[in-house]
């Protein structure tokens, strides 16, 4: 009870001000209990407390706005700079499809020009990277990392696979032209064709006969050359043929040269395709001057004529 009368006290205790002017007339006198005045004083503290707290939370408001602003604008920065690089990396990889596609037409053309058949690609297609370029996944922004890495992927295995293609190419290249240069298809010598591959009416008979090979005929000397490159498996005299040369081409190919007046290489010479071999002439069962020339394919006289060059 001393305590509650004790606080009753306490706040019915007055604060008295006067005021006092100079010339000492009108005084007054100001009159404030101490609890009110407690109260006031907790009150401005408390306005001083909030407002260094607002200002403290505005500057920190302010910081972070700006360093959000300093982060969107670097951010902005890396977007553009992104996309330029995704700019460029769509022309690289559009370039270097069209390379591809290029690269793919001559394959084409190579192996038509040699006789090659055109190879199917693994996509299960004619060997084709048009329909591969419209495959390709392009960079784009809202995924670059991943578009990339799948777009070089493709490209990277797409190479591989064309390099093994142009090799295998090579290889097939290399074999096709050395067939070609052996497959005996070069006329030998220039002049008239007196007598084609079949029957014929013998010269020396009269009678049907069949013939191997094919007569051209034209001076004595006119030179003859080989029909395929090759080894020379004989050169000397036959009676029949009289002087006469075999080239064995490989692949299963033979050529015959005979009747000629001169023999100009020997046993075991390679020989190139269009090189020189004999003078023509008109040793052995001949009726003039002419070059007879055969071709064998695997063991079967076949007519020159379905090997010849047009």
């Amino acid at each position: 009870m001393n305590f509650y009368k004790k606080l009753k006290q306490i706040a019915n205790e007055s604060l008295h001000i006067m005021i006092v002017p100079h010339s000492g007339n009108h005084v007054r006198q100001l009159n404030f209990k101490r609890m009110s005045l407690h109260m006031f004083g907790i009150f401005i503290i408390t306005i001083c407390i909030s407002l260094m707290v607002l200002i403290y939370s505005n500057i920190h408001l302010a910081q972070q706005l700006n360093n959000q602003t300093n982060n969107l604008s670097k951010l902005q920065e890396i977007n553009k700079t992104q996309a330029l690089r995704i700019n460029e990396l769509k022309s690289i990889t559009s370039e270097v499809s069209e390379k591809l596609s290029i690269l793919d037409e001559l394959e084409i053309q190579t192996r038509n020009l040699v006789g090659l058949k055109n190879k199917k690609s693994s996509l299960s297609q004619p060997v084709s990277r048009s329909s591969f370029r419209s495959k390709l996944p392009l960079p784009s922004i809202a995924n670059p990392s991943a578009n990339i890495e799948d777009t070089l992927g493709a490209l990277s295995n797409q190479m591989d696979e064309e390099t093994k293609n142009l090799n295998v190419l090579i290889g097939d290249v290399k074999k096709q032209l050395k067939f070609l240069a052996a497959k005996p298809n070069k006329m030998p010598a220039r002049g008239r064709i007196t007598s084609k591959f079949g029957y014929r009416r013998s010269p020396f008979t009269g009678r049907s006969d069949f013939h191997t090979g094919l007569d051209i005929a034209n001076k004595i000397g006119t030179p003859v050359h080989a029909a395929g490159t090759g080894i020379v498996t004989f050169a000397g005299w036959n009676s029949a043929y009289g002087k006469m040369i075999i080239i064995s081409h490989g692949y299963g190919y033979r050529s015959l040269y005979a009747h000629n007046s001169a023999l100009l290489v020997k046993v075991g010479q390679k020989v190139q395709k269009g090189d020189t071999i004999s003078k023509m002439g008109n040793t052995g069962r001949s009726t003039g001057p002419h070059v007879h020339f055969e071709v064998h394919y695997n063991g079967q006289q076949i007519d020159p004529q379905r090997v010849l060059n047009k």
